[in-house]
C-alpha cells in the first residue's frame, strides 16, 4: 500500500511540476510583451508577483477549505487551479490550456517513472516518450510550417509580357532625399518626437470623438505615453526631396500592432523611394491608438485614426504658406494622396469621406474645415469593419483607388478591401480609375519592415504556416512598383503607367516570381451588364438589353463571397455560369448571351470589350471558353486563353493545424476577379463586316473544357 502511495505521490508531484513549468514558460514568453511604461524592473516584478500571488492564494485556499481535494495532493491541486486561472486570464487560452495539460501529463509520467526507478525499462520508455513528445511539440511550434503546392503555370509565376517602355517606377529618382521629424516636442518615449524634434506641433483634443480619459486601462496607457485623448500628439517622420518644388504630398499610416513596437519607421523604403522621385512622404505616428499586452480598442478608435490624418494635413496646409517654415512654397496641396496599411487602410478611406464634411455626423456641434484636394487612396491589406452609421459603409467617390492584398495574409485573411474597391464610384467629368493587385504569397506584415513574417502575436504566431510566404524584400518590391506607378498616374498624370495597373504582365521581370490577379476599372467604361440593377437573370444593366442562357448546368446571379467563415460577401453581384458536357440534361454546348437592343447606343469610340472573371472551382486547374461578338452582318469568335489564362485555384494553408487555429480552413480559395480587356479595334481591322457600333450580341460559349464554373461581372465597353 505504501508502495502504491509512493507512486501516486510522485505522479501528483510530477504533474504539479509539469503544470507549473508550463505556466512559467507561458508567463515568461507573454511577459516579454508586458510593458507598464514605468521600468523593465517593474514589468518583471509584476510577472513574478502575479505568479506568486496566484499559486500562494490557490494553495492556501485548497489546504484550508477543501480537505477532500487535499487528499488528492494539495500541491497538485494548487498548481492545476492556478495554472488554469493564469491561462484563462492571459491571451491565447486556446493554446495555453492544452499545453499546460500536456505538460501536466508529462510531469506525471516522469514522476511515476522516478518512483519506479529510472533504470527500469518501463521507466526509460516513459521518460523517452515524454522527451520525444516535448521535442515534437517544440519543433512544431518553432518551425515555419510547410509549402502548399499549386499547379505551376509559367504565365503567372514568370510573367512574360515585359513591355513596360517607361521608366521603372520602383527605381530611385534624381532627387536627393532628406529626413526630418515633426511632433509635440515632449514625447517621453521617443526622442525623435521629443527633444530631437525638428518642427513642433500642437496636440489635439480627440475626446469629442473618442474619450479615453477615464478607466483603469486608459490610466495605464497614460502612464506609458504621458498623454491621453485630451492631448493626442501630431507626430510624423518625413522624407522629402531637395529642390524648388512644389512637390505632391503623400501621407502613409500604419495599422494596429503592439503599441510599444513602433510602426511608423516601417515605411522608410517607400519614403526614400518616393522622395527621390519628387514626392513628400510623411509616415504618421498613431502608435498610441494601437493595442498592448492588455487589450486594444477593438476598432472603436477607427474614426479617430482618420480624423488625426486630416489634422496632420491641417499642419501641412499651414506650413506651406508660412514663410519661416522649411516647407514654405514646397508642398503641392492640390495633389494629395493617402496610403493606409491594415486599420490604417480603413482610416484613409474614412478620411477621404470625412474630408468633404463640414460637421461631425454624430454631433453636428463639432465643425470641420478640411476640404483637402485628396486625389488618391491606397489601401494595403485593409480591414473594412468601420461604418460611420449603423451598417452603412463608406463609399469612395471621384478619387483614384488602389488595393494591395496578399493571399497569405494571416491577420486580415480575406481580401476585404475588394468591398471598398466595388463601392468606389466615379460621377464627375474627370478621368478616374481604380485598380487592385492580389499577391498570392504575400502576407500582412511584410509591407512594413517593423512587422515581419508573423502576422499574429504569441501564441497564435506559433501556429502560423509561414513557409510559403515570399521574402520581405520581394513583397516590398511589389509595393514600391505599384504604389509608385499609382502615384505617378494619380498625382503627376503620367498615364503611361495605366497599362501596368491594368495588367501585371506589363511589369515582366520587375515582379518577383508568384501568382498575381489584378482588377481594373476606369470612368470611361460603359457597362452592358454589371448585375447591380435587379435580381432578374434575364435583364442587363444597359437599357434594352436582355440575357439568354442555354444548356448551362449553373446559371445564377448573386454576390461573390469571401473565404472567411462569416458568410460575408464582396458587395458586388455577378453571374455564376457552370457547364458539364457529360451532364445528362445537356443537349448542346452551353452558352450565355447578352442581346443588345436597338435602344442601346454604341459608337465607334469604344476600343475594348472588358469584363472581370474568376474560376469558381476548387479542383479544376484550368478553365477556358469562347467569346463571340455578333453584328447583323458578321460575328467574331475568340478564346479567352488568347488574351489571359485564369490562374488555378490558389489554395492556402494559413496555419499548421486547423484543429488548434482556424483561419479560412473551410474555404481555402479566395475568389478574386481577373480583369480582361479585349481590343475590339484589332478585331474590326481583321474581320470584314464586323463594325463595333453594330454589335448586337455578346456571347460566352463554354466549348473549350469539358466542365467548369466561372463567375463573371462588370461586362462593358470602353
Amino acid at each position: 500500500m505504501a508502495y502504491t502511495i509512493h507512486f501516486a505521490e510522485n505522479s501528483w508531484k510530477g504533474a504539479a511540476l509539469g503544470a507549473v513549468l508550463a505556466m512559467l514558460f507561458f508567463l515568461i514568453v507573454i511577459g516579454t510583451y508586458v510593458k507598464t511604461g514605468i521600468s523593465p524592473f517593474v514589468d518583471l516584478l509584476l510577472i513574478i508577483l502575479l505568479i506568486g500571488i496566484i499559486i500562494g492564494v490557490t494553495g492556501y485556499l485548497t489546504k484550508r477549505f477543501f480537505p477532500i481535494i487535499q487528499k488528492l495532493n494539495p500541491l497538485f491541486v494548487a498548481a492545476f487551479i492556478s495554472s488554469f486561472v493564469v491561462a484563462g486570464l492571459l491571451p491565447g487560452s486556446f493554446f495555453s490550456k492544452p499545453f499546460i495539460l500536456f505538460e501536466m501529463i508529462c510531469g506525471a509520467m516522469v514522476g511515476y517513472a522516478i518512483a519506479r526507478g529510472v533504470k527500469k525499462i518501463g521507466s526509460l520508455i516513459l521518460i523517452s516518450l515524454v522527451l520525444i513528445g516535448n521535442i515534437f511539440v517544440f519543433y512544431f511550434l518553432s518551425s515555419e510550417g510547410f509549402h502548399h503546392p499549386v499547379t505551376n503555370d509559367t504565365e503567372f509565376t514568370n510573367p512574360s509580357l515585359s513591355v513596360l517602355t517607361v521608366d521603372d517606377p520602383s527605381r530611385n529618382g534624381a532627387f536627393q532625399v532628406n529626413e526630418l521629424f515633426y511632433g509635440s516636442g515632449d514625447d517621453k518615449n521617443r526622442p525623435e518626437f521629443g527633444t530631437e524634434v525638428d518642427i513642433v506641433t500642437n496636440t489635439v483634443d480627440a475626446t469629442p470623438f473618442f474619450d479615453q480619459t477615464s478607466g483603469f486601462y486608459n490610466h495605464l496607457r497614460k502612464i506609458f505615453w504621458g498623454f491621453d485623448s485630451k492631448n493626442y500628439p501630431i507626430n510624423g517622420r518625413v522624407w522629402y526631396p531637395t529642390g524648388e518644388g512644389p512637390f505632391p504630398l503623400v501621407l502613409i499610416v500604419h495599422g494596429n500592432h503592439n503599441m510599444d513596437d513602433y510602426s511608423d519607421p516601417g515605411y522608410k523604403y517607400l519614403g526614400e523611394l518616393l522622395a527621390s522621385r519628387g514626392y513628400i512622404l510623411a509616415s504618421v505616428d498613431e502608435n498610441f491608438l494601437n493595442g498592448n499586452w492588455m487589450s486594444d480598442y477593438s476598432e472603436k478608435e477607427a474614426f479617430t485614426r482618420a480624423w488625426l490624418l486630416l489634422k496632420h494635413l491641417e499642419n501641412w496646409r499651414e506650413w506651406e504658406v508660412t514663410e519661416e517654415n522649411l516647407f514654405y512654397d514646397k508642398v503641392d496641396m492640390d495633389n494629395i494622396a493617402l496610403i493606409g496599411h491594415s486599420r490604417g487602410g480603413a482610416a484613409v478611406a474614412t478620411a477621404a469621406a470625412m474630408n468633404k464634411l463640414n460637421k461631425y455626423h454624430l454631433d453636428a456641434n463639432q465643425d470641420f474645415d478640411f476640404q483637402f484636394s485628396i486625389k488618391g487612396i491606397v489601401q494595403i491589406a485593409p480591414n473594412d469593419s468601420y461604418t460611420p452609421q449603423n451598417e452603412v459603409p463608406i463609399e469612395l467617390d471621384n478619387v483614384n483607388y488602389m488595393l494591395l492584398h496578399g493571399g497569405y495574409d494571416q491577420d486580415v485573411y480575406w481580401a476585404i478591401g475588394n468591398r471598398v474597391y466595388n463601392r468606389a464610384v466615379f460621377t464627375d467629368e474627370n478621368y478616374h480609375f481604380k485598380t487592385s493587385l492580389y499577391i498570392y504569397r504575400a502576407n500582412h506584415g511584410q509591407f512594413n519592415t517593423e512587422w515581419g513574417r508573423k502576422d499574429r502575436t504569441i501564441p497564435f504566431s506559433w501556429l502560423l504556416n509561414t513557409k510559403p510566404i515570399m521574402s520581405g524584400e520581394d513583397q516590398r518590391q511589389i509595393a514600391k512598383l505599384y504604389i509608385s506607378a499609382f502615384l505617378e498616374s494619380t498625382l503627376k498624370k503620367s498615364n503611361e503607367y495605366i497599362p501596368l495597373l491594368k495588367d501585371f504582365r506589363q511589369a515582366g521581370h520587375l515582379l518577383p516570381e508568384d501568382y498575381y490577379i489584378n482588377q481594373f476599372e476606369d470612368s470611361n467604361v460603359t457597362f452592358i451588364a454589371d448585375f447591380q440593377e435587379d435580381f432578374d437573370v434575364n435583364t442587363a444593366t444597359a437599357h434594352g438589353c436582355t440575357i439568354e442562357g442555354v444548356n448551362l448546368k449553373t446559371w445564377s446571379e448573386n454576390a461573390l463571397p469571401f473565404r472567411n467563415n462569416w458568410g460575408s460577401s464582396q458587395q458586388s453581384c455577378g453571374v455564376y455560369l457552370g457547364w458539364e458536357k457529360e451532364d445528362s440534361v445537356q443537349c448542346g454546348v452551353a452558352r450565355y448571351t447578352i442581346h443588345i437592343g436597338d435602344s442601346t447606343q454604341l459608337n465607334d469610340s469604344f476600343n475594348n470589350l472588358v469584363f472581370a472573371v474568376c474560376n469558381n472551382t476548387n479542383d479544376i486547374d484550368s478553365v477556358d471558353f469562347t467569346i463571340e461578338l455578333s453584328t447583323p452582318d458578321a460575328s467574331v469568335k475568340i478564346a479567352l486563353s488568347d488574351f489571359r489564362t485564369l490562374p488555378p485555384p490558389l489554395k492556402t494553408k494559413l496555419t499548421k493545424s486547423g484543429f488548434l487555429l482556424k483561419l479560412g480552413q473551410g474555404k481555402p480559395v479566395e475568389r478574386v476577379l481577373q480583369y480582361i480587356e479585349i481590343p475590339l479595334y484589332e478585331l474590326e481591322k481583321e474581320n470584314v463586316g464586323f463594325v463595333i457600333s453594330d454589335i448586337n450580341a455578346i456571347s460566352f460559349i463554354f466549348d473549350k473544357t469539358s466542365e467548369g464554373e466561372v463567375f463573371i461581372d462588370k461586362i462593358g465597353l470602353n
